[in-house]
């Protein structure tokens, strides 16, 4: 009898699924969105954010648990200009990875509450290490289109270089672009060098996740072709 009902109990677990999205309402809304249609197949989810950004969560529905790590700025935001913004960055991954695997090893106490799979921003690409050093599956999620998303992926690759000299581009998988259709990092690049760093670093990685999620659908970005 004590058998059955432990049988029956596990069954019953529903896989649970953490979320950690970035500190951006523009990241917020997809992540919580997509959060939503996973709660709906019948998946447990608990939302990440900074202790910070927690404050500004006025929507996220009961039924998905939130849980805030620290990214060394509990006091505030993160900076708008190219130089703090890189300090931001830094402490974050530094701080963030440990208080992200201090998380992990909080719920992992619990039966109930182990993390099945951690669903991570794609700016976050430290967030995969600590997913793996807990033998988690881990997903990393784009939230930006997937053109954009592209043609970082080809300034990662090397086959962009900046400056760009072109008025035209010819890039594998992507329909023929014009100066004015590049991300406006690619041509600000001479004054801040970083920021079109960080947007291409997001793929330093991306090839150990176990899965990659995009935000988008086929009518928004039909003529981007799977490579």
């Amino acid at each position: 009898m004590e058998e059955m009902e432990k049988k029956k109990k596990n069954m019953a677990r529903r896989a649970h699924c953490l979320v950690l999205a970035y500190p951006l309402q523009g990241h917020i809304n997809p992540m919580l969105q997509f959060s939503k249609l996973l709660e709906h197949e019948g998946v447990r989810i608990t939302l990440v954010t900074t202790r910070f950004f927690s404050n500004n969560l006025k929507r996220v529905p009961p039924s998905i648990a939130l849980e805030t790590i620290s990214d060394g700025f509990d006091l505030g935001g993160p900076p708008q200009d190219a130089d703090s913004h890189k300090a931001y960055i830094d402490r974050f991954c530094e701080v963030g990875s440990e208080s992200l695997a201090e998380l992990l090893e909080k719920l992992g106490r619990s039966k109930d509450d182990h993390v099945d799979c951690v669903v991570y921003d794609s700016f976050f690409p430290w967030a995969l290490d600590v997913a793996k050093r807990f033998e988690t599956v881990a997903a990393v999620f784009l939230t930006q289109n997937m053109t954009v998303n592209s043609i970082y992926y080809h300034v990662h690759l090397g086959n962009l270089q900046v400056p760009l000299t072109q008025h035209e581009f010819s890039l594998p998988a992507l329909p023929k672009l014009q100066l004015q259709d590049m991300p406006s990092f690619l041509l600000t690049y001479v004054e801040h060098p970083y920021y079109l760093d960080f947007f291409a670093d997001q793929f330093s990685n991306m090839d150990k996740a176990d899965w990659v999620l995009c935000n988008t659908f086929y009518e928004l970005d039909k003529e981007v072709r799977v490579i």
